[in-house]
């Protein structure tokens, strides 16, 4: 992808974080006392619930892979802006992709993980 797309891609991103984070936030600690959306039981506000609604771990989901993407384009941006060279900015941007994926798989692991505990 050329740099201006990606660049593109990184304001979408950022302003899709505040959308889905607010959204989060909102649905998580507003909508429901404080006290009952911080526990681990089964009530209706706890945390558990909030992985067994399919549409709230969805956007758990969406909000990893914003984040994700937003945050390891902004790193490799500034480390490409500490040296110059066509090899240096391949393997930067080889290296934060391969980190950026690893980190979506294993959060996405943890969201079936806890998905499927919320739901036996």
């Amino acid at each position: 992808m050329r740099e201006k797309n990606i660049m593109l891609l990184h304001y979408i991103t950022g302003i899709l974080i505040l959308v889905a984070g607010g959204i989060h936030l909102s649905t998580v600690f507003l909508l429901s006392p404080y006290e009952e959306s911080m526990k681990f039981d089964s009530s209706p506000f706890s945390v558990m619930s909030v992985y067994r609604n399919i549409l709230l771990a969805g956007s758990l989901e969406a909000l990893l892979i914003l984040v994700a993407f937003h945050g390891f384009n902004g790193l490799r941006v500034i480390l490409q802006e500490l040296h110059q060279g066509r090899t240096y900015k391949k393997a930067v941007s080889l290296t934060v992709t391969v980190v950026a994926l690893a980190l979506v798989i294993y959060g996405t692991r943890t969201i079936l993980i806890a998905h499927q505990l919320a739901n036996l």
